[in-house]
């Protein structure tokens, strides 16, 4: 088990290179109750819901890869702060949405108890 930091490090690594490589990843690091949040736009509890926003996000965008970009990452305890780029890519590799937004993840292990992104919703993605 790695620090808080490097876990959620690892967690973005293993997006690569399919979108569900990214769910399978979810999957292994949510637990029944993690919350994930993207700010005045969603908010899932467990894996199942974080899915279900997955699969409606992907039938709105024909997303089948994605990548993260950490710009900066700090942890202080268990909470980490990550300001990223989040790219996501069709199946020819053309790039359909990157999100510039900053994240804190809450952490045990490497488990995420807790996902809030924050990013410029009036502006959509682009």
């Amino acid at each position: 088990m790695g620090t808080p930091l490097s876990e959620v490090l690892a967690f973005f690594d293993e997006w690569k290179p399919t979108l569900g490589d990214m769910l399978s990843s979810m999957e292994k690091r949510f637990t029944d109750e993690t919350i994930w949040e993207n700010v005045g736009m969603s908010k899932t509890t467990g894996f199942a819901e974080a899915k279900a926003f997955m699969d409606n996000f992907a039938e709105m965008l024909p997303i089948e890869s994605g990548e993260v970009i950490v710009h900066h990452a700090s942890a202080n305890g268990n909470v980490v702060l990550t300001e990223r780029t989040d790219n996501f890519y069709d199946k020819d590799g053309k790039q359909i949405v990157s999100i510039k937004l900053m994240g804190v993840f809450e952490m045990d292990g490497p488990r995420i108890l807790a996902w809030r992104d924050y990013f410029d919703t009036a502006k959509g993605f682009g």
